[in-house]
């Protein structure tokens, strides 16, 4: 993230999620601010000013794991740094491990704003992102979806100007080394879109703006990286700034990888398509051969029979006539199967 401001509002948009955690720590670990979700509760007889500490929100041990990686980005002149820490659930005092991207807000690289989430598939908050993106799920989709597949980071968008800024670990995931990410002012997730993907990506963006943030904006699209990596991504983004006149002025949301879901439903589309084309050709050459067997009971039927022969020659008509009925049974059941997958894959 290369801008203060864009940081602030990840930072208050973390404060009302039920999902993403902040902290700011001091260069001597004290909590600076915090969401309700990190430190003690304190109860009525706690000090109003008494202070919480590192080793009350982490794992203390984790102190020196949090200070090697702040030391190293600020030698190194970066931004920001990414850690794990064992987060401390009070008043239970199990612990469930959170991955964060720290940022420097002071001069001496000291004070640090931190925005986490959990990495284990643990339920000890309700995890259902709060206010961080209204109505954009059915449910506890997004919670799902995250569980589920990897979260590459945050964007952030200005339509006015048409100016993104993004998180350190979505940079580094399109491919961007530390060095870049250092020089380069903003870089923008929009142009590693996929060429076939942009038209109907924006136009739900439009669509989002149209509507004043009512609809909101969620999309499945690929986006290639410097290295032309294509990976499957969901999008989710909700307009945090709007002007007098109902203008976008601040879009932001996060980015999830689906690369690997979305290389099932491949395989399974194609694979469906196969099976259906090969039903479809098996039973229509059934049908051919019964049609066959069929006429040839015709013509029989029009020769002399003793009366044995005559009545195993109806029973042969009525096995097959029934054999057909059964195969047009089972040819109509399957096409339409088939188009209620169709639809339904059609709407994923």
């Amino acid at each position: 993230m290369q801008k203060w401001e864009s940081i602030k509002v990840l930072s208050n948009l973390a404060i009302t999620s039920e999902y993403f955690l902040q902290v700011t720590l001091d260069k001597y670990g004290k909590v600076l601010s915090s969401d309700s979700g990190i430190g003690p509760v304190p109860s009525l007889f706690d000090h109003k000013e008494k202070p919480v500490h590192f080793s009350d929100c982490f794992l203390a041990s984790d102190w020196s794991k949090y200070e090697n990686q702040r030391i190293k980005a600020w030698k190194n002149s970066h931004q920001s740094f990414l850690v794990d820490l064992q987060k401390i659930n009070h008043p239970n005092e199990n612990t469930t491990l959170t991955k964060w991207e720290f940022f420097f807000i002071s001069n001496d690289h000291g004070t640090c704003l931190g925005l986490g989430h959990p990495i284990e598939p643990l339920r000890p908050y309700n995890l259902g992102l709060g206010e961080f993106i209204d109505g954009t799920t059915n449910g506890n989709e997004l919670v799902d979806i995250l569980l589920e597949n990897k979260l590459l980071g945050f964007w952030d968008f200005d339509p006015s100007t048409k100016t993104d800024y993004i998180s350190s670990g979505l940079a580094q995931m399109l491919g961007y080394s530390e060095e870049e990410i250092l020089r380069l002012k903003n870089i923008s997730w929009q142009k590693h879109i996929h060429p076939d993907d942009y038209t109907s990506l924006f136009r739900d963006l439009a669509l989002h703006f149209k509507t004043t943030g009512n609809l909101p904006f969620r999309k499945e699209f690929r986006i290639v990286s410097k290295g032309n990596l294509i990976s499957w991504v969901i999008g989710y983004g909700k307009t945090t700034k709007w002007d007098e006149q109902g203008w976008p002025l601040k879009v932001q949301g996060l980015l999830i990888d689906i690369t690997e879901k979305k290389k099932q439903e491949i395989w399974l589309r194609e694979h469906h398509y196969f099976l259906r084309d090969l039903a479809f050709q098996q039973s229509h050459s059934l049908r051919a051969r019964v049609a066959n067997i069929l006429g040839v009971l015709e013509i029989l039927d029009i020769e002399p029979q003793s009366p044995e022969s005559r009545k195993l020659l109806d029973i042969l008509k009525t096995e097959s006539k029934q054999l057909d009925e059964a195969l047009k049974k089972s040819i109509k059941e399957s096409v339409d199967q088939n188009k209620s997958w169709e639809r339904g894959i059609g709407s994923t």
